[in-house]
């Protein structure tokens, strides 16, 4: 949901969706589920239902929300990371690296693995909001493919999609973050056509 500058009642609506997020984050790290309610958000955020719902349709556009935030914050995080570095292989591999570096972070694995299962429902669902909601981070990964790829959109979406499998991988306890970022970074530079680096840093 957007709001015009001149929209009266705007900064409140948009403190309140900001409250009302934080209360998912919050839910969904303790309970490593999306099982939780739109009540039990709207109490945890200090909003009614009517409050709830002056923000958000429902509990899927919450959801689609939380991963539009994040995926944008995830993003700038991720930019900062490879910026640091000039040469293509290593600006991708900082990505990679990257992305399991922020999922292993103290306390986001419940929260991650919430997300991704919500990632593949609503990738059934609502992919086009589901693309719009992830176009930071896939977008991000298509530039970084840009000078190796011939098509780096849609190698962005491919690899993206395989990312997230072992995401999903690192939340279920099935594979060590760093490992597995080692593991995915060399799989997708020998795709492209080079060799990568045998490391794990």
């Amino acid at each position: 949901m957007t709001f015009s500058a001149d929209t009266p009642g705007m900064g409140s609506r948009l403190a309140r969706s900001e409250r009302l997020l934080d209360a998912a984050r919050e839910l969904a790290s303790e309970t490593g589920s999306a099982a939780f309610t739109v009540a039990q958000v709207a109490e945890r955020g200090g909003a009614s239902l009517k409050g709830f719902y002056a923000c958000f349709a429902g509990k899927d556009d919450l959801l689609l929300s939380l991963l539009e935030e994040d995926s944008r914050v995830g993003a700038t995080l991720l930019a900062q990371h490879i910026d640091a570095h000039r040469d293509p292989a290593e600006r991708l591999e900082a990505y990679v690296r990257g992305l399991f570096w922020m999922v292993d972070r103290p306390g986001a694995i419940g929260y991650v693995r919430v997300l991704v299962r919500e990632h593949r429902r609503l990738g059934e669902e609502r992919p086009d909001e589901l693309r719009a909601a992830l176009a930071p981070l896939v977008d991000l990964l298509a530039r970084e493919l840009a000078p190796v790829s011939p098509d780096p959109a849609r190698d962005a979406e491919t690899l993206f999609g395989l990312l997230l499998g072992g995401v999903h991988e690192v939340t279920l306890g099935r594979r060590d973050p760093y490992e597995e970022a080692a593991h995915l970074w060399r799989l997708f530079w020998s795709g492209l056509g080079a060799t990568a680096p045998d490391r794990i840093d």
